[in-house]
């Protein structure tokens, strides 16, 4: 999907080369995710039930 590819890289861009070691490592969990959960996460609104998951999320929206 061309929405998450752009969110993703805008991601990869912005954030991750600063991020801890902790996130780099959510981040790759995250990406391992089936793909319709990553855009119901990051598209759709709906929050992850794991802490560290939903912390990535709103991240990964949060940048500009």
């Amino acid at each position: 999907m061309k929405e998450l590819d752009i969110l993703l890289t805008r991601y990869v861009r912005e954030r991750l080369p600063s991020a801890e070691a902790a996130e780099r490592t959510t981040f790759t969990e995250f990406l391992e995710l089936p793909d319709p959960d990553i855009a119901g996460y990051l598209l759709a609104g709906v929050e992850p039930s794991e802490p560290r998951l939903a912390a990535l999320c709103r991240s990964i929206l949060a940048q500009p």
